[in-house]
């Protein structure tokens, strides 16, 4: 069965803390009103990586191919021994070694298909609705259809097979029994070498199209992370009609394009077609972004454990680099906007509109790459979404791709490291956390077993007839515990703001020496923890300088006299206060009776004696 391995934050309106709702029975109001949101997080104790290449197979991508070549030894070499050759190349110096390796390299050559399939007729004739290139015309119109590759270029021209991939499968693998690293080095840069493509691109497609390819079976693992890595020099040209990449004149209607094709154009002055803006010109044909964003996302079961990045053409420029921005989609942003990805068809030498968009960057006698405003929007809508996918983009046009691959490996390995939370969380007055660690024993393992490890000696269920495993919390207000089990991580030290550092905020999950998950294991994280409020308000943590204050409250001569007033204003009472509740560490609203509260709620006191400060709560909530 798959394990979703979840962070589960649930925005629980108005709420006081489980322990408060739970000592003691009060008459029951309004119903409780919660919201799930779910964010997941990566584990991957088996170190299992699968390395999706999209390799542009049109003509003009020799250079760049060859230059990707020159990087495999590298690449591979870094992925298998964790960075220690290089620590100083990549952002995060080292991280566990990739214990296993799947290599799968796919073309973006989609034919003329589309999804979902049309019944437009292809071909040369009156009667046809449309007709594209011969190369795309091949295997019934579909092209190589996100089918792996096992045969490629090698040389100019010298046809090469890999010899890697295990009997019956298409893609490569490592180890494989009988073959070393250099086997696998040779067998990525020959299937990378790729050519006579359709010249319609449909790369994000492909990359979609490549998980549902039955050949492609045995791939993706559930326990893997999976990293797509684009390589091409066009914009992505998925489309929902073929009839967008018809490329021939009508014979019985002179200088258009088939008579009954909606998308004509566009023509020169001399109404010849310009094909290769064809995808610009008609861009509402193309599919909705928001496709491959969700798409990307879903190929695997827990989202944290994709990631996407893409060489393609963005311009080189410093001012672009991703040190200079707080957050991936700031830089994204960022990038388009840019004046030279601006799409502008490129005048030829008579002034006349020419065959090709301005290009985003030129790499001199490798050629330009056209601005890829679809395949950023992609990177930005992942980058936004909140659903934890990783996400690189760098030029296409630089003289080495050494430091594109070196921010691809960081990203990899930030996902490799430990469980990096989305978040940060709110510890209690005794440095827990309201979360849990589960562990899914290997097979033949029992939780008695793992005591040792830090794991409750019970199992708390079993699943797939292997036993579940509480793993202990430990305090960790006053920095890294002693002792065995897991811990809320937020410290320098220990390396969580350079193994996180793709988070706008640097937390994450640790385990103490001799705790962490062994291979053959699975981990699962959950949380049942109000997400905080944006401002001081119910649920706020407290902060050690201002408490319960609002930053404007606390610049205010009577800070009180001001949280006062902001408080009246949202919950329509006289005289209402914030206080720490110390067991908690969030803020509540302070009361003496149920007329005090908010409508629904009622006035708790934790002690019953008066000695502590009541606040109000919701007693309907139970959350346990």
């Amino acid at each position: 069965m798959k394990i979703r391995f979840a962070f589960l934050l649930l925005m629980v309106g108005l709420i006081a803390t489980v322990s408060s709702c739970s000592k003691r029975s009060l008459n029951a109001l309004n119903p409780c009103t919660i919201n799930g949101v779910v964010q997941n997080v990566p584990v991957n104790p088996q170190r299992a990586l699968d390395l999706l290449i999209v390799i542009d197979d049109s003509p003009s991508m020799r250079d760049e191919q060859e230059k990707l070549q020159q990087q495999v030894p590298r690449l591979v070499n870094l992925l298998i021994t964790g960075g220690a050759a290089e620590p100083e190349a990549l952002e995060g110096g080292t991280f566990p070694a990739v214990e296993s390796l799947h290599v799968g390299i796919i073309t973006p050559d989609m034919g003329y298909s589309t999804v979902p399939m049309t019944d437009y007729v292809a071909g040369t004739g009156p009667d046809v609705d449309f007709n594209p290139t011969s190369a795309c015309m091949r295997n019934g119109g579909v092209g190589l259809d996100g089918n792996m590759q096992t045969v490629g270029l090698r040389g100019t021209p010298l046809e090469c097979s890999a010899i890697t991939p295990p009997e019956g499968t298409q893609y490569l693998n490592y180890p494989e029994t009988g073959f070393d690293e250099t086997d696998l080095i040779n067998d990525v840069r020959c299937v990378t070498g790729q050519d006579n493509g359709c010249g319609f691109e449909q790369q994000l497609e492909a990359i979609l199209a490549s998980d549902r390819a039955p050949g492609n079976a045995g791939f993706n693992r559930e326990d893997a992370l999976l990293a797509v890595i684009l390589i091409t020099d066009e914009d992505d040209c998925s489309t929902t009609d073929p009839r967008v990449f018809d490329v021939e004149f009508d014979p019985e209607w002179g200088n258009v394009l088939h008579a009954n094709n909606p998308f004509q154009g566009p023509f020169t002055s001399m109404n010849e077609l310009q094909f290769n803006l064809r995808c610009w010109e008609h861009s509402q044909a193309l599919q909705g972004i928001q496709r491959y964003v969700e798409g990307i996302a879903a190929l695997k079961a827990d989202p944290s454990q994709v990631v996407f990045a893409a060489i393609t053409g963005i311009p080189e420029d410093d001012a672009l680099d991703r040190s200079n921005f707080g957050t991936d989609e700031e830089r994204y942003a960022t990038i388009l906007a840019h004046p030279d990805m601006e799409e502008v068809p490129n005048p030829d030498n008579d002034g006349e509109q020419g065959q090709q968009l301005t290009p985003a960057c030129d790499a001199g006698t490798a050629g330009v790459a056209f601005p890829a405003r679809r395949i950023v929007e992609t990177m930005e809508g992942l980058a936004s979404s909140n659903t934890g996918v990783g996400t690189v983009v760098e030029s296409i046009c630089a003289d080495d791709y050494a430091p594109a691959l070196n921010a691809i490996v960081d990203r990899i390995a930030a996902a490799l490291r430990q469980l990096c939370l989305p978040r940060p969380l709110n510890r209690n007055s005794s440095g827990l956390v309201g979360c849990e660690v589960r562990e899914v024993q290997p097979e033949g393992v029992t939780c008695a077993d793992a005591e040792a490890r830090g794991r409750e000696p019970v199992a708390v269920s079993v699943e797939d007839g292997r036993e579940v495993c509480r793993v202990n919390q430990l305090p960790s207000n006053a920095g890294v515990p002693t002792g065995l089990g897991w811990f809320y991580d937020d410290f320098a030290e220990t390396g969580t703001v350079d193994a996180c550092s793709f988070n706008s905020k640097q937390q994450r999950v640790s385990f103490t020496e001799n705790a962490a998950p062994v291979s053959g294991a699975r981990i699962r994280f959950e949380c049942l923890q109000a997400a905080p409020p944006a401002d001081a308000d119910i649920g706020w943590p407290c902060v050690e300088d201002s408490g319960c204050v609002t930053v404007d409250c606390a610049a205010s001569s009577d800070p009180d006299a001001c949280m006062a007033a902001a408080l009246k204003e949202r919950y329509d009472r006289d005289n209402l206060a914030l206080v720490c509740d110390g067991a908690s560490n969030t803020c509540q609203l302070t009361c003496q009776s149920d007329v005090e509260c908010p409508g629904g709620f009622a006035c708790f006191d934790p002690s019953d004696d008066g000695v502590d400060n009541p606040y109000c709560v919701n007693p309907t909530c139970s959350l346990n």
